[in-house]
C-alpha cells in the first residue's frame, strides 16, 4: 500500500471525506453504538441551509380512553399532536501550520503529519462536545427530575456502587431490560467498579477483541467525563439511539494557505465543518439564542440551553451521580482535564476545553 503524502491528503475533494471517515471509524462513542450517525438526507441539507437550527418534528403516539361502543351517539374523532426538537447547528474551524524552518531543522514532515491526524483531532472535538451537551442537558432541571440519579442525595452517606446504579437505570421505567445498552464511565469509576466486581469480560461473536460489560451492557472509558476535586462524578446509562449526530462538509470545507512571508516561510492546513450532537427526546430551549454567530462549547453545558419537549420516557439515556471512594479520585487537581459542570449543577463551568470555541 502506497505510503500516505501530504499531496494526496490536501487535494479538498479527497482530504475532506477522508477525515470525515477516519474521525468517525475512530469515535468510541460511534463505535459503541452510543451516537448514531444520522444518514437522513434532509438532516443533511439542513446542516448546509441558513439558520442556527436544525427543526425535528415529530408524531405523539396515540392518547385517550377508548369510548363505549353504543348507537346512541356518533364516535368521536380523536386527532395526532406533533411537536418539533431543535438542535444546533455547530460550526467548526481549525488551521494547523508549519514553518519551513521548523521542518528543516527538525527532520519531520509536520504537514504530512497535520494531514494524517486531523480525523483523530475532529474525532477528539466530536466526543467533547457530546460529553458537553450531556452535562447541559442534565443540568436542565426538568431533565434532571425523571432522568438524573443523584446518590450524593438520595443516600449522602454511599458511594458509588450497583445498589445506584441500578437506580439510575430504573429511571427508563418498563424500558429499563429493552432498550438499555451502553454505559460511558470515567476510568476513575471503572476503577471502583472492578473493586466492587460489577464488571464482566465478553468475548462477542466474530469480535476480535472481548469487551467489559456491566449486566450485559457496555462500559465506555472516557476520562473527558469529569470527577470533581470532592469525588463526585457521573456516568452516563444510554439506550439505542439515544444520541444522533450528523455531519456535512459547507463550501471550501479544506483549503491550504502558502504565507512565503510569515515566519520565513509558513504552510497551513484548514478545515471547516458543520455538526450536529442531539440527545433525542430534548430541544434546544425556545428563548436560546446564541450569543456570537454559532453556539459555544460552554453554552452547550448550560441546562438553560435545553428543554424537555416530550415524554420523558424518550429521552433514552439516565445520568448516575455519586461520590467515589477517596481512593480513586484522580490526584493533583482533583478533576479530570477537560472537565465541565456536573449535571444537577445548575451551571457550566468555564474550564478549558479542548474543542474550538465556535468563533
Amino acid at each position: 500500500m502506497a505510503q500516505f503524502q501530504l499531496s494526496d491528503a490536501i487535494i479538498p475533494s479527497v482530504f475532506g471525506p477522508y477525515v470525515q471517515n477516519l474521525s468517525t471509524k475512530t469515535n468510541r462513542f460511534i463505535q459503541s453504538g452510543i451516537t448514531t450517525p444520522n444518514t437522513d438526507d434532509q438532516i443533511n441539507t439542513q446542516l448546509l441551509a441558513p439558520g442556527d437550527f436544525i427543526t425535528l418534528p415529530f408524531i405523539n403516539d396515540l392518547e385517550g380512553d377508548p369510548e363505549s361502543w353504543t348507537d346512541q351517539g356518533d364516535i368521536d374523532v380523536a386527532g395526532l399532536t406533533t411537536g418539533e426538537q431543535r438542535a444546533f447547528k455547530f460550526r467548526l474551524e481549525k488551521a494547523f501550520g508549519a514553518t519551513d524552518i521548523s521542518n528543516l531543522v527538525s527532520g519531520a514532515n509536520a504537514l504530512e503529519t497535520i494531514a494524517q491526524r486531523f480525523g483523530a483531532y475532529w474525532n477528539r472535538v466530536d466526543q467533547n462536545i457530546l460529553l458537553k451537551t450531556l452535562a447541559g442537558v442534565f443540568s436542565n432541571s426538568d431533565v434532571a427530575a425523571a432522568k438524573l440519579y443523584d446518590e450524593t442525595v438520595k443516600a449522602p452517606t454511599n458511594t458509588f456502587g450497583a445498589a445506584g446504579f441500578l437506580g439510575a437505570i430504573s429511571l427508563l421505567g418498563d424500558l429499563q431490560d429493552s432498550s438499555v445498552s451502553k454505559i460511558a464511565v470515567n476510568s476513575a469509576v471503572y476503577g471502583q467498579m472492578k473493586l466492587l466486581q460489577m464488571i464482566d469480560t465478553v468475548q462477542p461473536a466474530n469480535a476480535v477483541v472481548p469487551i467489559n460489560v456491566y449486566n450485559g451492557m457496555q462500559i465506555v472509558v472516557d476520562d473527558d467525563i469529569p470527577v470533581n476535586a470532592d469525588g463526585t462524578t457521573t456516568a452516563y446509562v444510554f439506550g439505542a439511539g439515544a444520541v444522533g449526530y450528523a455531519t456535512a462538509q459547507p463550501a471550501n470545507a479544506v483549503e491550504t494557505e502558502r504565507e512565503a512571508r510569515k515566519q520565513g516561510g509558513r504552510t497551513n492546513i484548514i478545515n471547516r465543518r458543520v455538526i450536529s450532537t442531539h440527545v433525542n427526546g430534548t430541544s434546544v430551549a425556545k428563548d436560546f439564542t446564541p450569543a456570537g454567530q454559532t453556539v459555544t462549547v460552554d453554552e452547550l453545558a448550560k441546562g438553560t440551553t435545553w428543554a424537555s419537549i416530550t415524554d420523558p420516557r424518550n429521552i433514552k439515556v439516565v445520568a448516575y451521580k455519586a461520590k467515589l471512594d477517596s481512593q480513586f479520585v484522580p490526584a493533583s487537581t482533583g478533576s479530570t482535564p477537560g472537565s465541565s459542570a456536573t449535571p444537577g449543577s445548575g451551571a457550566a463551568s468555564s474550564a478549558a476545553s479542548s474543542a474550538p470555541s465556535g468563533k
